[in-house]
């Protein structure tokens, strides 16, 4: 799978990759909170949006519309870790509802959204140093 952290923090550009694919990426880094059209980033690259698909698919390995999910989980993942609500998250990076959100949260992290901060509670209570009283 793509190192969307790579993608996120600006690791990308380490490695060649044509200009539409970097402009492509940079767009949807800034705007994945966003609705994104494939006829804006086509637009935006200079290319059609077929020849988008191939240069991301040849260059990245997946799709726009795959690394903007990734991207949009990524994102997800940290509110959650700061203690966000799911729907809030779901809402907060883009997706339309917290469905469609834990579809996507569950195919990438292997866990749902719910036990993915259950877990999180338990590693903090667990960790959490005890005080004399």
């Amino acid at each position: 799978m793509l190192d969307v952290g790579a993608l996120v923090n600006d690791r990308i550009s380490e490695r060649r990759y044509s200009r539409p694919v970097l402009s492509a990426v940079d767009y949807l880094r800034c705007h994945y909170a966003s609705p994104v059209m494939l006829s804006d980033l086509a637009r935006l690259t200079g290319r059609n949006a077929f020849q988008l698909i191939r240069a991301f698919r040849k260059e990245l390995g997946i799709t726009p519309h795959a690394l903007l999910v990734q991207i949009r989980v990524h994102h997800a993942t940290a509110l959650l870790a700061l203690g966000e609500p799911i729907a809030g998250a779901a809402a907060d990076v883009g997706f339309v509802d917290q469905t469609h959100f834990g579809r996507h949260f569950k195919r990438i992290h292997q866990v749902t959204p719910r036990r993915y901060m259950a877990a999180l509670r338990a590693d903090g209570a667990a960790a959490a140093p005890s005080c004399p009283r």
